[in-house]
């Protein structure tokens, strides 16, 4: 099975305020959009959070009561998204595969997710990395196959699982979309 995390446990410095509950046009916030999105369409999602967030955690257990949807708060999330990301990774080692989605990226398509979801299944033999890109620019979400969940739990800092990416370009599967949500995310206020 592929499930997602959801990385949220940012500090959103340039935002100048929490930007996962910043609202959209259609009244959902940047984190609830993102949440749906993944829960629409994965069976398991994991929406890691920073260590204090227990009563954010509380808050969207209350506006998303949805039976694949699970949360985490992170005990290392000071230290960078590296290890946010190894932490949850190390919670969801029974998947397949872990779809990774940041939290600030509330834009992407079902469509894009189905795709890369395609991918993933069509050539999952080969233990690959699925990575969608706009005009060539790479972008998120990131399918990465079991075989680099040791990999991703020893990643260190704020560069996310780039390392690991970088490391098996002969793995990664690019999968062309028009979808700018994939390239698009949120730092500012004016990004939304």
């Amino acid at each position: 099975m592929t499930g997602a995390i959801v990385l949220a446990a940012g500090s959103s410095r340039r935002f100048g305020g929490d930007k996962r509950r910043a609202e959209l046009a259609d009244g959902a916030t940047v984190l609830t959009q993102t949440i749906h999105t993944a829960s629409n369409l994965l069976d398991s999602v994991l929406v890691v959070l920073r260590f204090g967030d227990r009563s954010y955690e509380e808050e969207l257990q209350q506006q998303i009561d949805l039976p694949n949807v699970s949360y985490f708060l992170a005990p290392d999330s000071a230290k960078g998204m590296a290890h946010s990301l190894a932490n949850a990774i190390y919670h969801q080692s029974d998947l397949d595969a872990a779809m990774i989605f940041l939290a600030d990226m509330p834009f992407v398509q079902e469509d894009t997710i189905k795709a890369l979801l395609t991918a993933y299944e069509a050539n999952k033999d080969s233990q690959p990395i699925v990575q969608p890109t706009v005009n060539g620019t790479p972008g998120h979400p990131v399918i990465f196959d079991r075989a680099y969940f040791r990999e991703i739990q020893e990643l260190e800092g704020d560069r996310g699982a780039r390392p690991v990416v970088d490391a098996h370009q002969d793995k990664l599967i690019r999968v062309e979309v028009e979808d700018q949500g994939v390239i698009r995310d949120v730092d500012t206020p004016g990004d939304l």
